[in-house]
């Protein structure tokens, strides 16, 4: 009599029932599986021939469920990457497959969703460590406690994020009015309002349009999510275009108006971020969402960003003080 064999189905059929309605995926393939998957999607992100950068791993961490990847941004000609800029890859395992999401993916924000409390904490600590860190005594003291409010004499904010929540050195605004002002005398060494697009949902925070201002060695602060066109004229005429190595250098006073409030880029809803570091750099992305409208999405978009964030005081208020503002805080431009 001929031996007849089970299907392949029949065989796991039989084993899902003996072991009680589970069958163990080997922990190896597994492995191979998330590897691959990584892989891929890093490869994907640097495909594009027009890229002046390219995503390198320098760590990860992860359960049973989930990966968080963090890249950082390396120059392609140097081979050095971007201080400051670290971006996360999301590897989730749905139904015994992994799926990564990467920065612009339209996905991006819902993968990051799946991840479990323990992990996002854990992946936060993790970026902690690797990036870029203020370094402590480069600046006075006396020198961060003379910033005013980002907006005009006054003018109400109402915290929505203050750096006890949202991290060193940053601060979210919602604006009782819609101009922001500069928050201390210093020079413009960065602008660009040509972004109109809103990109919460995929996490591509190149989009935001932004000024920077320098105040002093190691001394920055950006304001972000500008309006569309709302850096005034006398500021953009100055400065040119936005470029990789800026040549803007515009003096501007506290009070200054020096745009308006607005969504752009990783936001939900119009606000102003204010960030105050001892770095500042531009960085090039690809503009994946084809944010000008013209059918190109290996075009450059210029993100302007700070790093090395340190607290500063605000209005008189000490940086402690000022990062322990909880939300829906209710502050006042200083009115001389």
């Amino acid at each position: 009599m001929p031996i007849r064999l089970l299907p392949l189905s029949a065989i796991a059929a039989l084993l899902y029932l003996v072991l009680g309605g589970a069958i163990p995926v080997p922990r190896a393939a597994a492995q191979d599986a998330l590897e691959s998957t990584i892989e891929a999607a890093i490869t994907r992100l640097n495909i594009p021939p027009a890229r002046l950068t390219f995503y390198r791993e320098i760590g990860r961490v992860g359960d049973d469920a989930a990966v968080v990847v963090f890249l950082e941004v390396v120059n392609s000609d140097t081979n050095t990457p971007y201080p400051g800029v670290i971006d996360w890859l999301y590897v989730n395992r749905i139904n015994e497959t992994w799926t990564a999401a990467a920065p612009g993916d339209e996905d991006y924000r819902a993968a990051a969703r799946l991840l479990s409390d323990a992990l996002s904490e854990q992946a936060d600590a993790f970026d902690r460590e690797v990036r870029t860190q203020a370094e402590p005594g480069r600046v006075a003291e006396a020198d961060l406690l003379d910033y005013e409010q980002p907006f005009p004499d006054g003018a109400y904010g109402t915290i929505t994020r203050s750096t006890n929540l949202h991290g060193t050195g940053k601060i979210d605004f919602d604006l009782t009015g819609r101009e922001v002002s500069a928050s201390k005398d210093g020079t413009i060494v960065f602008a660009g309002d040509s972004s109109t697009v809103q990109t919460y949902h995929s996490g591509a925070w190149w989009y935001w349009n932004t000024v920077i201002i320098e105040h002093g060695a190691f001394q920055y602060s950006l304001y972000g999510h500008l309006a569309p066109g709302s850096i005034p004229t006398w500021i953009k005429d100055a400065c040119g275009a936005p470029s990789l190595t800026p040549t803007c250098r515009v003096a501007v006073h506290a009070g200054d108006v020096i745009g308006l409030e607005g969504s752009t880029g990783n936001s939900t809803n119009p606000h102003l971020h204010a960030e105050f570091g001892q770095g500042y750099g531009v960085v090039p992305y690809l503009d994946v969402h084809d944010g000008d409208a013209d059918g190109m999405r290996d075009e450059v978009v210029l993100a302007g960003y700070i790093y090395g964030e340190h607290n500063v005081g605000l209005n008189g208020s000490p940086p402690d003080e000022v990062a322990a503002w909880t939300y829906l805080t209710v502050v006042q431009s200083r009115i001389d």
